[in-house]
């Protein structure tokens, strides 16, 4: 039973609401639905549709920017009207992921290929860095001896942990630092193109475990570079098209621009108490089982008042922030990638730059001057210090003369996105200690489940594959 002052402290978040909302006339409105899913990125939209269209239930999301998509990120230049996309780049044939599309109507297309001329540069010093690639030989065998040491590993870790070792049984190359299964299994020269596609998100490879390096590059992925597996985009090379196609399916089922201010969460049923952030409206909303496809940070957490058991496991995560963006800058050379390597990566594939760190500098041709970059980094990291670090690695690079002086102009930052707190992990010993099986022992406590990156990986066709897994044990 609850106490007068919690009881308190509800009464007065949605006192407090509906006087927020009293200038418009009108009270809060109550919606009575079978779930509630908070956050409409990648999972928590794909589960809205699956539960309105093949579970007929009744469904709303609360979305809190005014689209769907999460991640996905685009960029209209206003003076050219060219379209850059820089947040998603592409979707895995994996699972249901061409069905979903078909199911959406939105017709699938090979990726757009914008060839370009790699330079190996220090970031930190500006200064050249002496690198030679590996052989596009000596890179597939690497790669498909990559795939055959972490083939019996698949069923542990995909869509999902939900069959992972118990202690005392989990292999032990997952729990290695990721340099050292490269290492064990002489697979060198695929170390840069791993980092360089998605494997920075792993983080400090001395560090990082394998089982995370495969949570950013996981099985899809490297079948995809071996020549069995495929990549594809929606055909008019717009990733927000597949999103505007799920609003379309869901249409009143979305609340935009909206974030939870306060819950009563109860086995039996929830009490979310929602605010409108632009309109200032508000909503209570009754539901029966509730789904959170939003990170469980402590901030994201704080309207859910987690429980002992809850706050025990989500403790114990420790994150990555990344953040994306679009910049032009007249030194930097079109066509051309800048790629950031230490001085040491001359002797060694795994000499690889440590967070917080830039991967690259991208042209994204188009017939423009555009570049997309990332900073990754280990705990908070504002847009500031994000886009200061780019400042500082370009007048780096023009200060050693790795890059020309521009004469004139400078930075521009044409668009950006915080993607925040991504790449959840635990460390080795907690893994060894069973946090990931009382993570999963999470799914259905307190009439709440659980999907997205932290639950599984950061590949949006990996989530809905997990979201199958996750809507089937709800009510299969």
């Amino acid at each position: 039973m609850r106490s007068l002052s919690q009881l308190s402290a509800f009464c007065l978040a949605a006192a407090s609401l509906v006087a927020a909302n009293s200038s418009g006339g009108s009270a809060c409105r109550t919606r009575n639905v079978d779930v509630a899913v908070v956050g409409g990125g990648a999972s928590g939209a794909y589960a809205a549709v699956r539960l309105k269209e093949d579970y007929k239930k009744k469904v709303v999301l609360i979305e809190k920017e005014k689209r769907l998509g999460g991640h996905v990120a685009e960029y209209n230049d206003p003076v050219t009207g060219i379209r850059f996309e820089y947040g998603v780049s592409q979707f895995n044939d994996y699972g249901p992921a061409r069905a979903f599309f078909q199911r959406l109507g939105v017709t699938p297309g090979a990726p757009r290929r914008n060839p370009l001329t790699q330079q190996f540069v220090d970031f930190k010093s500006g200064a050249r860095v002496n690198y030679t690639a590996a052989a596009a030989a000596d890179t597939a065998a690497a790669f498909q001896k990559f795939l055959a040491a972490v083939a019996p590993f698949e069923e542990y870790i995909l869509p999902g942990y939900w069959d992972f070792p118990p202690p005392g049984r989990i292999p032990a190359d997952l729990l290695l630092p990721f340099s050292q299964f490269v290492k064990k299994y002489d697979i060198y020269a695929a170390a840069l193109t791993i980092f360089e596609v998605t494997g920075f998100g792993a983080g400090d490879w001395d560090h990082a475990l394998t089982l995370y390096l495969l949570s950013t590059f996981p099985h899809p992925m490297i079948r995809a570079f071996v020549g069995n597996g495929t990549l594809f985009v929606p055909e008019t090379q717009r990733n927000q098209d597949v999103y505007d196609a799920i609003q379309v399916h869901l249409k009143d089922e979305v609340l935009y621009n909206s974030t939870v201010e306060k819950s009563d969460r109860k086995p039996n049923g929830h009490t979310l108490w929602v605010r409108d952030s632009f309109g200032g409206g508000c909503t209570i909303i009754q539901a029966k089982k509730l789904i959170l496809a939003i990170e469980p940070t402590p901030a994201n957490m704080k309207p859910f008042e987690l429980d002992a058991k809850e706050q025990g496991v989500f403790s114990k995560f420790k994150y990555m922030v990344v953040h994306v963006g679009l910049l032009t800058h007249p030194s930097l050379p079109l066509g051309g990638s800048l790629v950031n390597l230490p001085p040491a990566a001359a002797n060694s594939y795994l000499a690889l730059p440590k967070p917080t760190l830039i991967p690259r500098f991208d042209h994204l041709g188009l017939n423009a001057t555009v570049f997309r970059s990332m900073v990754i980094g280990n705990g908070s990291l504002s847009v500031a210090q994000a886009q200061g670090q780019v400042t500082s690695s370009i007048n780096a690079l023009i200060a050693a003369g790795s890059l020309p002086s521009p004469g004139s102009g400078g930075i521009q930052f044409k668009a950006w996105s915080n993607h925040g707190y991504m790449h959840a992990h635990f460390s080795a010993d907690d893994i060894r200690k069973g946090y990931i099986q009382k993570l999963y022992g999470l799914q259905g406590h307190r009439g709440t489940w659980w999907t997205g990156g932290a639950f599984s990986m950061q590949l949006q066709a990996v989530l809905w594959a997990f979201d199958d897994v996750l809507l089937d044990r709800m009510y299969g």
